[in-house]
């Protein structure tokens, strides 16, 4: 008779960390693309900057707020950030990659989006691990799937 395996879901700063690493791929794909294969990962980072703010501002900075003294400033730090990372994507998307500026613009958002998931990474993880129950992080990890979903339908 086999053993039950238990199945472990990730929970929501495994998602979100994950997240960042696909966006850094995505940032880098961009880079070094050619001027006419620059569309299809520019599109792609779009959608995924945008479904990885909605989840955090959903679920995961309301959480953070709850969290230790600091939680309040750094979630709202972070949600101002991540609007104006996106607001920055959205204009260089409308820019066009044929832009003659496109590269130095992208060069720019390329370290604003690093450095605000390295902010997440550093100020706002931390505080979910150390101040919110496992198995609520499980749950926000799905909750954060239910809140795009409904997004996207």
């Amino acid at each position: 008779m086999k053993a039950f395996q238990e199945v472990i879901s990730p929970d929501i700063v495994d998602v979100l960390h994950r997240e960042h690493e696909q966006i850094r791929q995505l940032c880098t794909d961009i880079r070094t693309a050619g001027r006419d294969r620059k569309q299809r990962p520019l599109t792609a980072l779009r959608q995924a900057v945008h479904l990885h703010q909605l989840g955090e501002l959903s679920v995961a900075h309301p959480a953070v707020r709850n969290t230790g003294s600091d939680g309040d400033t750094i979630a709202l730090a972070s949600q101002v950030e991540g609007e104006r990372v996106e607001r920055s994507l959205t204009e260089l998307g409308r820019l066009g990659i044929h832009h003659p500026d496109f590269d130095a613009r992208f060069a720019v958002l390329t370290g604003a989006l690093l450095d605000h998931a390295e902010h997440q990474e550093r100020d706002e993880f931390p505080l979910l691990r150390r101040y919110v129950p496992a198995h609520r992080l499980h749950m926000m990890a799905s909750a954060m799937r239910d809140v795009r979903v409904m997004a996207v339908d």
